[in-house]
């Protein structure tokens, strides 16, 4: 189930403790929240896909050879939450690729394929620059928790559609 609750919370508190940075003595505190909400947005992601995944096919398996491939080498072998890089190529080898294109085909007719893709590649881009910098390197600017909430807010919707999708479809 793909739940909002915790992560909100989380980029909530985030966002407060930002806001209370700003007046900070200093000055990378709120470089360190704003960087903290992206990289737990990203975090989200990548586990809501993982859950996608397992839910779409792990009941219909029926033994544990199987459901270990899932989990190890399907869902265990992915790390990260690009589109077509790391949350397809998952869905093919799981649900196959006739399944694959009714659900793309379910998420464009609904105008929620390209608004994912491009928060996803947006995402991502702001992702790595928070992951592969360290304090020190105060040149690089990042979204502020507000933002990042706002970011979940536009993608929430799409990702729980394509879990109940896939759980009620596939």
């Amino acid at each position: 189930m793909i739940i909002k609750k915790n992560i909100l919370k989380t980029l909530t508190d985030l966002d407060r403790k930002y806001n209370q940075s700003l007046i900070s003595p200093n000055p990378n505190d709120s470089i360190f929240f704003s960087k903290l909400a992206v990289l737990e947005y990203c975090g989200w992601i990548e586990h809501c896909f993982d859950e996608i995944v397992l839910r779409s096919v792990q009941s219909k398996l029926k033994t544990q050879r199987f459901k270990d491939v899932l989990r190890e080498r399907v869902v265990g072998n992915n790390h990260g939450f690009e589109y077509k890089k790391h949350f397809r190529p998952m869905m093919l080898q799981a649900i196959g690729i006739v399944k694959m294109e009714a659900l793309e085909f379910e998420l464009d007719v609904s105008g929620q394929l390209p608004v994912l893709v491009s928060e996803l590649d947006n995402v991502k881009t702001e992702r790595d620059s928070a992951a592969h910098t360290y304090s020190e390197n105060l040149l690089i600017t990042y979204s502020s928790p507000s933002v990042t909430i706002q970011r979940f807010k536009r993608i929430f919707p799409i990702v729980k559609h394509t879990y109940s999708y896939i759980v009620n479809k596939i």
